[in-house]
């Protein structure tokens, strides 16, 4: 006979488990996240590296109007 609940679930924990892998294999997740390596140093929020400075200059002038560009972003060129 064998089979009980115990063991169904035992073995759909494992097939979730392993979808799940092959799931994030897949993922965008982890390079969308080391993409993020523009970073204010007022507010300290980051932003993906492929960002235009021209945005980055926005959000100085909008969210820092007292603070420079260059104290924002440092080593950031318009």
């Amino acid at each position: 006979m064998g089979g009980g609940n115990a063991q169904k679930s035992a073995t759909a924990r494992k097939k979730a488990m392993e979808k799940a892998q092959k799931a994030g294999a897949g993922s965008q997740l982890a390079a969308n996240a080391k993409a993020m390596s523009t970073v204010c140093q007022v507010c300290r929020a980051s932003f993906m590296c492929t960002l235009a400075p021209i945005k980055l200059k926005e959000h100085s002038d909008n969210k820092h109007p007292k603070q420079t560009f260059e104290h924002c972003f440092p080593g950031v060129s318009l």
